[in-house]
């Protein structure tokens, strides 16, 4: 479990540290810190336990709600005072009843206890505590990489960290947008803090050029339901500016289908990437592209889309591009001229004239159902086959 700011006082030897405020907060803490600087900002990246002494630096009331406010923006964990000296005597009332309407987490240490005793007990509980997370990681990793079921061992394995194997769980692979700045340590901070607050014990697991989240579920979850909770999540990171596509699991079976969750959500998740803006995909939403995303050989998908979709395949000149989304309202309106034209607001000639060169740029003949069934699938491949080439190079 997370170290929060109310544990501090519950480490053995620092008893002596009081929380005054923020009981409730659930920001994880990171690693301590000591403020030698006015300002906070520029120097927090989230999950930092900020330490005042005020040797070096001395802050009116004002200035400690500033403070506060500087950390809860870069997501502190919580602020510790040292009091009891010539630089700091106590903490003045007002400053906790801003902290407390804030619900932000204050802490005072007597002066006399010294701060490397106070860092050294705070970074072996840390370490400890990342330990502990590693363990569960390697066995959550093993997990969500094989197809197979739980062997007798690995359900040992997982009682013994305490894990329910029957809980339902949901699965997501999470991935920065491609044009993200991508800070590791801001993004892992930040997703463990949502993880904390929907109570998922699990922390996140780094695939490729992303992580794989766990939620807890419950098996009547619908995907209304299930998207609601990811809906969270992007809240959450859109508040620290920070963007990202999401594929979802459709499976709840518990843990003995992880692994199937974990292809779903990858599956899922390379056509939120094809939306280019913070889309959630459930898998489910795919339809027959399940059928797709599921074909491991890039190459295939190329070869297949290239040979049904000729010179229109990855062509994004005007025209073709016109070609193409003829091509897609001619299927959506299941094959109906007039309706075509209707919703593309073009004379049935214009129609007639772009599919006559559809069928010939493709060789494919629309009044042929085997060759439309073809070039309708070609279609809605074409997107992910160019992103898998695109990865593949």
């Amino acid at each position: 479990m997370a170290l929060r700011a109310r544990d501090i006082p519950l480490i053995a030897g620092l008893g002596s540290i009081k929380l005054l405020t923020g009981e409730h907060s659930q920001q994880a803490i990171r690693w301590p810190y000591l403020a030698e600087n006015r300002e906070l900002a520029p120097w927090l990246v989230g999950g930092e336990l900020v330490f005042v002494t005020g040797i070096n630096l001395q802050r009116s009331e004002q200035e400690y709600c500033q403070l506060i406010d500087e950390a809860l923006e870069k997501s502190a964990a919580g602020i510790v005072i040292l009091t009891d000296s010539e630089f700091i005597d106590h903490i003045p009332a007002g400053v906790l009843d801003y902290a407390r309407s804030k619900h932000f987490a204050i802490l005072e240490q007597p002066y006399s206890l010294p701060m490397v005793k106070v860092t050294e007990l705070i970074c072996n509980a840390l370490i400890q505590d990342n330990l502990s997370s590693h363990s569960l990681q390697h066995f959550v990793s093993d997990v969500l990489g094989s197809p197979k079921p739980l062997s007798s061992l690995s359900q040992q394995r997982g009682q013994e960290l305490g894990i329910n194997l029957n809980q339902a769980m949901g699965v997501a692979l999470l991935q920065p947008q491609q044009d993200e700045d991508i800070n590791l340590s801001v993004w892992l901070f930040q997703l463990k803090q949502w993880l904390n607050h929907v109570h998922s014990p699990y922390p996140p697991l780094e695939y490729h050029h992303g992580w794989y989240l766990l939620l807890p579920l419950t098996a009547q979850d619908s995907i209304e339901q299930q998207r609601s909770h990811w809906l969270g999540l992007k809240r959450h990171l859109q508040q620290q500016q920070l963007n990202f596509n999401l594929g979802i699991s459709a499976s709840l079976g518990g843990w003995l289908q992880l692994g199937q969750a974990a292809q779903q959500a990858k599956q899922a998740a390379e056509f939120a990437q094809l939306q280019q803006h913070s889309a959630i995909v459930h898998y489910l939403d795919l339809g027959i592209s399940r059928v797709f995303a599921a074909v491991e050989d890039s190459q295939l998908l190329v070869e297949f889309c290239r040979l049904r979709l000729g010179p229109l395949f990855g062509n994004a000149q005007p025209a073709m591009s016109q070609l193409k989304h003829t091509l897609r309202c001619y299927f959506d309106n299941l094959g109906s001229l007039r309706q075509t034209a209707k919703e593309l607001n073009i004379h049935r000639n214009t129609l007639n004239h772009r599919l006559n060169k559809l069928q010939a740029l493709t060789g494919c003949q629309l009044n042929h159902a085997q060759q439309r069934l073809e070039l309708q699938n070609a279609l809605l491949m074409e997107p992910l086959a160019i992103q898998r080439q695109a990865t593949k190079e």
